[in-house]
């Protein structure tokens, strides 16, 4: 039966390579189109809401800017020659998630293609705390940091603080790195 069946796929095998194949006449073209391709116009975004998601379930709703935070103002208030900062907010729901949020941080990329960082608050609140201060207001800047540290547990719905550079009026994309500087997911305009 073997030796059958190997018969059987050597003829086969033999036939189909003696087939001789044409490649189709070319056809003269029709087409009056232009060869080059055209470039997509560039996507300008305009600072206002955003909503990302990544691939462990999490979801998030950015302000771009957001407003001023009231507990950071006052922080700043205590800390001479503080600079002044621009705020992003961003709400992340969780509840799904199976990854924790921290919100690292967000870029926002120009049309030029200058990429603009923002970060979570807790660096910035340990960058204008005053050497020297007094124990309260060391332990204001402290709770306030900590505060600003925690994570977005799976499960969870938290607000986050960002801070960075002025925002600028055109965007051409904004990155979020919800999980830490891997795994970043693109924002789009909220509907």
């Amino acid at each position: 039966m073997k030796r059958l069946l190997a018969a059987i796929v050597l003829i086969l095998a033999a036939t189909g390579c003696s087939a001789q194949t044409q490649a189709p006449a070319a056809q003269p073209s029709t087409s009056t189109a232009s060869a080059t391709p055209t470039a997509a116009a560039p996507i300008v975004l305009k600072p206002g809401a955003f909503t990302f998601e990544n691939a462990a379930g999490t979801k998030g709703a950015l302000q771009i800017p957001g407003k001023p935070d009231a507990e950071i103002e006052k922080l700043r208030a205590l800390a001479p020659g503080a600079p002044k900062v621009t705020y992003l907010t961003v709400h992340v729901d969780n509840r799904v998630g199976t990854v924790a949020a921290n919100m690292y941080g967000v870029s926002i990329f120009t049309p030029a293609g200058e990429e603009l960082k923002y970060t979570n608050a807790d660096a910035y609140i340990d960058s204008i705390r005053p050497s020297g201060a007094s124990a309260d207001v060391y332990n204001q800047f402290i709770a306030a940091g900590n505060a600003h540290m925690e994570s977005a547990k799976p499960k969870a719905v938290k607000d986050f603080v960002l801070i960075g550079p002025p925002v600028p009026t055109e965007m051409a994309s904004i990155t979020v790195y919800p999980t830490g500087m891997s795994n970043p997911v693109e924002a789009a305009p909220a509907s």
